[in-house]
């Protein structure tokens, strides 16, 4: 009776094992190739035609439409303040600095696409950067697949049964879960980062008026953290291709913890450092939004 319990007991444990070794390995083969398309945001994020339909490729149609409609809006809110800073003697632009104002900002707003692609471009260059540093330096090209790849050939003996009870596998367990939850972020940012891209001809008008700026620096300030995120994760994963990672010791294991949660923090961090938001997924799955 006792082998029969030991004989089932093994059978379980087996079956457990065999299903998580399946799921992980699934996990390393789809899922960070994904990872690595959604975090390190270059111009191909606006090579979608339905996307700059929205935005507007004229003045004439989409987001721009609609701001070239809020200049008349600005012209009368601006001359309404005019005729009652005579009466109030409040400060209030002069008409050739409103006009001067208006043409500059205006024709920022309708290259808006334009400047948010240079902004990309100038973030997607340090990245490169980077990942050229760590080509250089350990042969290894700066990707959450490369990442995987080097932990898994490091930590981890080949050909041992993996056991989701040892040490080992419960930091493997840890770290593919807490991965998962990385594309779900980061797959967050991307859209954020896309929103933020058509919020952009509201901003650079907002330009035009004193009273409406701040709208400007909230966006300016959201949508460079979103962007810069990738800047810290690309030394973070530099800094990983650098620790001294061996099966021997229990040190390269925890490290290899500490590595995948500064990058679940990552987002955290910037926005403590540059402001912003912050696009934690929680394990309910919901986001958290705080200015």
């Amino acid at each position: 009776m006792n082998e029969e319990n030991i004989n089932l007991t093994e059978l379980i444990l087996n079956s457990i094992n065999e299903l998580f070794s399946k799921m992980f390995s699934s996990i390393d083969n789809t899922i960070y190739s994904v990872l690595d398309e959604i975090t390190f945001i270059n111009n191909t994020i606006l090579e979608n035609d339905s996307f700059k339909k929205i935005l507007g490729e004229s003045s004439q149609d989409g987001i721009l439409l609609i701001c070239n409609s809020l200049v008349l809006g600005f012209i009368i809110y601006y001359a309404i303040n005019y005729l009652f800073s005579h009466l109030t003697y409040s400060k209030i632009d002069s008409p050739k600095q409103f006009i001067f104002k208006s043409i500059i900002f205006i024709a920022i707003m309708n290259s808006s696409l334009w400047i948010c692609l240079e902004i990309i471009n100038i973030i997607s260059v340090i990245t490169d950067g980077i990942s050229y540093i760590s080509q250089n330096l350990f042969g290894i090209q700066i990707s959450f697949s490369n990442f995987i790849d080097n932990i898994n050939k490091n930590l981890y003996i080949q050909n041992e049964a993996f056991n989701v009870f040892s040490i080992d596998g419960i930091i493997k367990s840890f770290t593919s879960f807490g991965l998962i939850n990385l594309v779900f972020t980061y797959s967050l940012r991307y859209i954020m980062i896309q929103i933020f891209i058509l919020l952009s001809p509201f901003a650079f008008l907002s330009l035009i008026s004193n009273s409406s700026e701040s709208f400007f620096r909230a966006w300016i300030k959201v949508f460079l953290s979103l962007l810069l995120v990738q800047i810290l994760i690309s030394l973070i994963l530099l800094l990983s291709f650098s620790i001294e990672l061996t099966s021997n010791t229990n040190i390269s294991k925890f490290l290899y913890v500490g590595i995948i949660y500064a990058l679940s923090k990552a987002t955290s961090y910037i926005k403590e450092i540059f402001g912003g938001i912050s696009i934690d997924i929680k394990s309910s799955l919901s986001p958290n939004l705080k200015s």
